[in-house]
């Protein structure tokens, strides 16, 4: 959506409005930078109302009790325990989306970063790595949720946006959970959202559409560091969300002091609990792929898959479903998600798959 600033209806205005020359030269320089920097012309948040569509107070109702917007509730893993879930409300995901179309989708995060960027996915992220001699995986604990409002203020302040402006959309982008909110919840899901419940300030979420991009504008700076010393060493790195991955020569990779000193110095943290160091011969993987001679799925998914398959020819979708997974909803849907992740790493293997697809009976 591409929206011209009316620079000479601007002029008239403010002139006609007895606009002080000063006022008037501050807020075309203020226009300016955006614009060069492509992004939409926004003074005030009267003005992104009117730009989006929604009543002041409604738009201002939203960000005083944000934290009223979302869902907070938990999903099982499939290895067991819960995970957290915080999904915002449509009327809060409507001025996120807009934000995440407008402005932060224009800007460029670091080649490195191969997560929830256009045109990039995990097998752009293994391909780097393929056959090294060693990999070193670090993950970054609870990734978003160490995104605090202060820092997100800070990006949009760093675009060029007013201090003002900058401080709602942070607002916007940010949630921290409401007492009654967390009341409100039962006892299992209480225990799940304790340590989210505490924190002081707001944080992003998984749920909001603006997390993924504002994420990786917040690493520019970890991913040039990081690249600047895989460059100087003649190693490889490359970042997808909360999983950094570096490959190459085993004399060659950072140590874990090093990686430790330069994250933490990026106000993030290393979750120890998903960091290996993996050589030639043993498992590699990068970002669920394994990436040993060629990059292809592991063979567990693979084998889960094609029993899915088998057992649907052989019973009925219907039946097999109703027997291994009676709460599953979309169940074809389901499917063809796993064969489409399938093709985009090995299409060969898929190419049969969704010929069986097609031709089981779905009468769910």
């Amino acid at each position: 959506m591409k929206m011209n600033f009316p620079r000479n209806t601007y002029l008239e205005l403010a002139n006609t409005s007895g606009k002080s020359p000063e006022f008037i030269e501050n807020t075309l320089n203020y226009a300016d930078n955006l614009i060069q920097h492509n992004l939409p012309v926004i003074f005030s948040l009267k003005h992104f109302s009117q730009i989006i569509g929604v009543n002041f107070h409604e738009l201002l109702n939203i960000i005083e009790n944000r934290g009223f917007y979302y869902s907070y509730y938990l999903i099982k893993k499939r290895k067991g325990g819960y995970r957290r879930i915080i999904a915002p409300y449509k009327n809060i995901r409507y001025l996120q989306d807009w934000i995440k179309i407008n402005i932060l989708d224009k800007v460029k995060v670091h080649s490195s970063a191969t997560g929830f960027t256009k045109g990039k996915s995990i097998l752009d992220n293994a391909r780097p790595h393929l056959d090294s001699e060693v990999i070193l995986n670090i993950d970054l604990e609870n990734f978003f949720e160490s995104i605090t409002e202060k820092r997100v203020y800070g990006i949009f302040k760093w675009l060029g946006y007013h201090k003002n402006l900058a401080i709602e959309f942070a607002k916007i982008c940010t949630v921290k959970m409401p007492e009654e909110k967390f009341d409100n919840l039962n006892d299992i899901s209480q225990e799940y959202f304790f340590d989210y419940y505490l924190l002081k300030e707001a944080v992003l979420v998984q749920g909001a559409p603006t997390s993924p991009s504002l994420s990786n504008i917040i690493c520019i700076k970890l991913d040039n560091r990081f690249n600047k010393l895989a460059n100087k060493r003649g190693i490889y790195y490359s970042r997808y969300a909360d999983d950094i991955t570096f490959s190459g020569n085993k004399d060659s990779l950072p140590s874990y002091n090093l990686v430790k000193k330069i994250i933490e110095s990026e106000n993030l943290k290393i979750n120890w609990k998903k960091v290996g160091r993996y050589k030639k011969g043993q498992k590699q993987m990068v970002t669920g792929l394994l990436i040993n001679e060629n990059i292809r799925v592991p063979k567990k998914f693979k084998k889960e898959i094609l029993r899915h398959l088998f057992f649907c020819e052989k019973y009925g979708a219907s039946s097999h479903f109703n027997r291994i997974a009676p709460d599953k909803s979309f169940r074809k849907e389901w499917l063809i998600g796993k064969v489409l992740y399938i093709n985009s790493i090995e299409p060969e293997l898929a190419k049969s798959m969704f010929e069986r697809v097609k031709k089981i009976n779905w009468e769910i």
